[in-house]
Order: structure tokens, then sequence, then C-alpha cells
């Protein structure tokens, strides 16, 4: 995957319309070594808001918590355009995958005149390599988007590819973590290996169990005292079900009773929680009226909605169709008074008689004398072929018919969110409200019965998953108790099937293992290689090593004792980090861009020319490098010049308040 242009429209501190053109063409990487793209600015200029834009884009709100999403969004919405009237703001990624398909990612986010968020749009749209047309889509399930996303860039993977460079030091620190070793799986493709075998296991318990029933031929009775038995399962489960929604409703009835009592302590004594109260009441009829009107709605319109397109084809035809015929209607009483001349004349007698051939001709060729004396035109190019023969009665119905759209039912599910959303915004803000009584019994009771509510519902869910499974094994028995006849399968070929799919698992067992041993050589080998290279000290280590189980790095000493990595400075914290991301990237089945924000703010000159010179460089086909003026020095531009594609400076601008990405680079580089 490669990045092409990043484009702001009123976004946080970038004024109207601005992009940057992030891609560097295959000649310039491969044969003049160009693989780095330079944004420079000074603090608060707009640096770590690329990197997030790029992140969020990606990811969502993956990994971010309710608050900080608000917190890092509820503003995003340029200053300057909002005072201008603007209310609405956008972010576009485009990136170009290996199969030559060009992707933008687009977020709009709408703001109402209090500046309040009020909601956002995500939008992809696909062009494929070498077409002029794309296809656009509005993203609405954001779990099948992510699924998309994670089949190019997995988001475990962002952190070793998307980075603040002083906060790189985290990789470290985070390693023998469950993350940590899901993101390696991932990264060196170990993962697919691993599906693989799952994949060939579940093929042999599906020939395991075709081989069963060939050799068993279950009789029609067996099959029919498994059902009854089924039937009893599932009965006693459902009483089960039952009896555990009862208890969640009784529970809720407990935990709103604990609520109301807690609220009305507040309100009694406390001002400040009184409105809140006041207004998660208010919060709360909203959203019981709002599902109400949803379910309502949906009632009501879901026939008009799943048939939408076609009332409004069938409307458009029936339009088409009378207009024609009202056409024909008056063309037909505008030759009213000629067929009636005609019908006169050739009632004359004509010696000698005329044969009904010229008759017919005469006719037609007086009828087309008529209408062009008459000016009568008739237009057969947008005639259709009508196949609706009703009364005007139907025609009024079917023309009045109502035509509903499904954005009302998206509009009642964001307000549903919305206000769901508030209102557990509003239990926090209860919480936090200075208070003048001590309410920790009230809250710890409500937080024991939500605790108890979430276990019952944990054993709901367990039930309701066994059900699930015993409905599944009855809808099978069933379809086999109404086939008269089981279908006989060759058990030889079922017998060599299993034999060589049990094979086929072997064989990928032992390949996975030596190939996780080979690529954890690799990764030692090269975070080995990498971390000597960088390091200023180079015979700071007596041995290092990757330990194949954790998935964490270990480092000697020359005196072989093992150093501890969280002790090390900030500076050598970066290297280390520096080199295990070298080291994944390598080993990688993945091909990524980097971008990395404030890469050498903790280090010294000799690290940072060894970074510069052995790492950057090579690291990724595409790196792109946010920096500020502390990180800059004449060797630095110097270094970067020569394997810099394009530079940029993010140029804030103190008089007006927004940020100007102009060509250049802290005025030592010019394109």
């Amino acid at each position: 995957m490669l990045l092409k242009k990043l484009e702001f429209v009123n976004y946080k501190t970038y004024y109207g319309h601005q992009e940057v053109d992030l891609y560097i063409p295959e000649e310039e990487r491969q044969t003049n070594g160009k693989n780095i793209i330079l944004l420079g600015g000074l603090n608060g200029a707009g640096k770590t808001t690329i990197l997030k834009a790029i992140l969020y884009i990606l990811f969502g709100k993956r990994g971010m918590s309710a608050p900080e999403y608000k917190r890092l969004f509820s503003n995003v919405i340029n200053n300057t355009f909002f005072a201008e009237g603007g209310r609405e703001c956008q972010v576009s990624l485009s990136l170009e995958t290996d199969k030559g398909e060009e992707w933008t990612l687009k977020i709009k986010w709408f703001f109402n005149r209090d500046k309040t968020l009020s909601h956002e749009q995500r939008s992809l749209d696909i062009r494929s390599a070498g077409s002029k047309f794309k296809r656009s889509a509005q993203i609405e399930n954001i779990d099948t988007y992510n699924k998309f996303i994670d089949k190019i860039i997995p988001y475990y993977a962002a952190p070793f590819f998307i980075f603040d460079g002083e906060e790189v030091k985290d990789i470290i620190l985070r390693q023998n973590s469950q993350e940590m070793k899901e993101a390696i799986h991932k990264i060196t493709g170990m993962e697919s290996y691993k599906q693989l075998i799952i994949d060939l296991t579940t093929l042999k318990h599906s020939i395991e169990k075709q081989l069963a029933r060939s050799a068993s031929h279950s009789s029609l009775k067996n099959a029919e005292q498994d059902l009854a038995a089924l039937d009893q399962s599932i009965s006693a489960y459902e009483a089960k079900q039952d009896k555990i929604l009862s208890k969640m409703r009784n529970q809720q009835s407990l935990i709103d009773a604990a609520k109301r009592d807690r609220n009305e302590k507040l309100s009694k004594n406390s001002k400040s929680r009184e409105v809140i109260v006041k207004k998660q009441t208010k919060v709360a009829t909203q959203l019981d009226m709002a599902r109400i009107e949803l379910k309502k709605f949906f009632a009501e319109n879901l026939i008009h909605i799943i048939l939408n397109e076609k009332i409004l084809k069938l409307k458009r035809t029936l339009k088409i169709e009378k207009e024609q015929n009202q056409k024909r209607i008056l063309q037909n009483a505008s030759l009213t008074p000629y067929r009636s001349f005609m019908d006169q004349l050739l009632n004359q007698p004509i010696n000698p008689p005329l044969s009904s051939e010229q008759l017919n001709q005469i006719k037609e060729l007086g009828k087309e004398i008529w209408m062009q004396e008459n000016n009568i035109k008739t237009d057969h190019s947008n005639e259709v072929n009508e196949i609706h023969d009703i009364s005007n009665k139907d025609y009024s119905y079917l023309t009045s018919l109502q035509v509903k759209s499904r954005d009302a039912i998206t509009s009642f599910i964001n307000t549903i969110e919305r206000l769901s959303q508030e209102y557990n915004d509003l239990e926090i803000e209860i919480r936090n409200a200075p208070e003048t009584v001590n309410l920790d019994s009230e809250n710890d009771k409500i937080d024991i019965l939500t605790k108890s509510l979430g276990e019952i519902d944990s054993k709901n869910k367990a039930v309701k998953k066994k059900l699930r499974v015993l409905l599944d094994e009855r809808t099978t028995l069933k379809n086999k108790f109404t086939r008269l006849n089981i279908q006989d399968t060759n058990s030889e070929d079922l017998i060599e099937q299993l034999n060589n799919v049990t094979s086929t698992i072997g064989a990928m067992s032992e390949y996975v293992t030596e190939v996780t041993k080979l690529k954890t050589e690799i990764i030692k080998e090269e975070f080995s290689s990498m971390l000597k290279t960088l390091f200023r000290k180079q015979d700071e280590f007596g041995k290092i090593e990757f330990d194949i189980n954790t998935y964490s790095v270990r480092l000697y000493s020359d005196q072989m004792q093992e150093i501890s990595i969280q002790e090390r400075s900030a500076g050598e914290m970066q290297m280390i980090s520096s080199a295990l991301i070298w080291a994944l990237t390598k080993v990688s089945d993945l091909s990524l861009p980097m971008v990395i924000d404030t890469p050498l703010g903790r280090l010294d000159s000799y690290h940072r020319s060894h970074l510069i010179n052995h790492y950057y460089k090579h690291l990724s086909e595409q790196v792109i490098i946010l920096s500020t003026d502390t990180e800059i020095t004449g060797e630095y531009i110097r270094l970067m010049e020569k394997s810099s594609y394009k530079q940029y400076m993010l140029d804030y601008d103190e008089k007006k308040k927004y940020t100007v990405i102009r060509d250049g680079y802290f005025d030592f580089v010019r394109r």
C-alpha cells in the first residue's frame, strides 16, 4: 500500500481546502532511491493533526474511549470557517493498493450553531486499475468497514507503521503482551498459516462426519428419536432462558429504582446535580419515544421502503403510458372530421369502381395531407408498449402511493444512538458532579446491581448460544427426517480424502513450526544488526535474543548478564524500538508506508546521523517524516535532501490563526 494524497477541508488548524501530495513514483523509489516525504512545522502548526487524521481515517474509534473521542473530535471544525457560518468539515485520504486500485476514504463532521458535533459521515470510493470510473459507498456498518480496511493494513499492525517517534519506546514496554503477540503474528503472516490449519481441521471434521453417516446408515427411527430428544432439550433451555430473562427484568427494575432513589436524594441535597438529573430524565423519555417511533415507523412503512424503487419505476411508467394514451386520443379526435368526410366521399358511386387497395391508399394519402394541412404531428420516437389497462381510480391510487426512503430509519437509529450516548454521558456527569451528601452507598448499590445484571446477562448469552446450537441441530435433523432416501457416499473416496487432509495438516503444522523458527531467527538477526548499527557503543551488547514463546527482546552485556531495557535512557529505548520495527518490517508480508512524527526529538547528533543514514533511507518505499525546527541541522538537511522526493512546510499564520501547507522545508530545501 502507498499513500497518495491527504486533503483537509476546514479541518482543525487547516482553513479552506488544503492538500498534501504524498505519492512517490516507482522510478523515484526504485531507481533514484527517493523514498522520503518531509513535512516540517513548529509546535502547534498541525503535524500531529496529520498523524492522527491518517490513523482516524483508517481505523476510526478503535482503541479510543468515548471521552477520548469526544475530546479529540468535538472541535475539529476550523474556528475561522465556523465564525464565517460554516457547519461542516472534511478529511480524505487516497491510497494505492498492490492491485493498482485507488481507494479514497472520506470523513465529514457536521456541527450545529452551538458548535456541537451532531454526527460524522464516512464514505469510500474505489477506482480499479486503469479505469476512469469509481464505485462509491456510504459506510453504514463500521464492523464491515473495519474488516475491509484490515485486509490492507491490520489495526494491530498500525503502531509499527504509524507512530510518534518520541513514544515509539512504548513498543518495547508492551512486549510480552497478548496485543504485541497478535500484532507480530499478523505482521509476519503467521496468522494466515494458523488460519489455514484451522480451515483444514474443519474440513477434516466435515469429512469424518460424512464418513460416519456413510458407514452408519442411521435409520428413520433413530432420527425420530434424536429429534424428540432435541425437542426436549430445547424446551428445557427455553424455560431456563425465560427464567433468566425474568431475573434480568427484575434486576433492571432494581437498578432503575436505585437510580431513582439516588437521583431523588440528589435533587433534594444538591442543586448542581438536580439540573443534570432532570436532563437525564428528559433524555430517557426522548430515548423511549424515539424507540417507539422507530418501531412504529418501521411497522407502517416497511413495505414502502422495500418497494421504493419499484414504486417509483411504476409511477414513471404509468405516467408515460397515460401521456401517450392522451396524445392518441387527441390525434383521433383531430382526425374525426376527416374520417366523416372520407366516409361520405367514398360512399358515392364511382365508375369504374375502385379496388379495396385503391380505397385504402386514398384514405392513407388523404390522412397524411389532412394532418399536414391541420398541423397534426405524430411522434413515434418515444412510444412505449402499454402494458397497464387500469381505471382512473386505480391510476390515481398507484400514482399517489407514498415513497419512503431508508434514510428516515437511519435518522431514527442515529437519534437513538445519540440519545443513548447522551444518557450515558449524563450518568457520568451525575457521578462526577459536586455533591453535598455522601452517595457512595447508593452508587455502590447501583454498581453491585449492574455487575449482577452483567453476570445474569452472561448466563443468558451462554443459554442463548446453546439454544441456538440446539435449534440449528434440530433444523438439520428435520431436513434429514424429511428426506426419504439417504444419499450414499463412496466410503473409499472419503477415506482417501481424510488421509490426504490429515497428512496435509501434519505437514502444515510442521511447516508452521519451522517457518516460525525461521522468521524468529530473521527477526533476531535483523534486530541485532540494526541495533549495533544505530548504537554509539558498538560493543554494548554481548548477546541479543528474541524469545519465540513470548515474542520479546532480551539483551545481555558482554559479561552475559541480562540488561534491563526499561532502565535505558529515552533515546536508547527509541533506538531499541526502532531496531525492532526494522526487523518486523523486513520479515513482514506487508509492504506499507511509514508515518513518523518527531522522530529525532530526544536523540543526540550521533544517533540522529545513524538513524538518517542507515535507517529511514531503507525502512520502506514510502517514509513520511513530520519534524519540528529543533530537529533540523545542516547535516540533517544535507542527508535528507538526497533521499527526499518532496518537502512541505506547515506554516501557521499567527494573525489569521490557521495553517497553510506550502512547498519548502524550513527555508533550507526548495523543490
